[in-house]
């Protein structure tokens, strides 16, 4: 992650099944996080790739995708979210460095043994 403070992966991937994340809001939620950053003037510190199926198709509701983000602490984190969540997370998660608990998918989660 040279050069940036934090890489969100969003996954917009269209199927005819209707069931993947571009069919229910990927697309609209990768397009307001770019604007978002944009007008706050985030883009130089923060990374926005597309991704491809993450196979979260049921545990998203039908306008909502699945992203990963990764931030300076090298941590992963699983969201689910749509595109009115998307100022709330640039906030929280991305200028505060806080996670958006309400919206973390706790379904895919890594425990980490100590």
């Amino acid at each position: 992650m040279s050069g940036f403070n934090a890489h969100v992966l969003v996954c917009d991937v269209v199927r005819d099944d209707g069931i993947h994340c571009g069919n229910k809001g990927g697309i609209e939620v990768k397009k307001q996080l770019i604007k978002t950053l944009a007008d706050r003037g985030l883009n130089s510190d923060v990374k926005v790739t597309s991704v491809g199926c993450t196979s979260q198709h049921k545990p998203c509701a039908t306008d909502q995708c699945s992203m990963i983000v990764y931030s300076s602490n090298n941590e992963g984190t699983w969201y689910r979210l749509n595109s009115d969540d998307i100022d709330l997370f640039v906030e929280e998660h991305l200028v505060n460095g806080n996670k958006v608990e309400h919206l973390v998918n706790e379904e895919i989660k890594v425990n980490l043994k100590s």
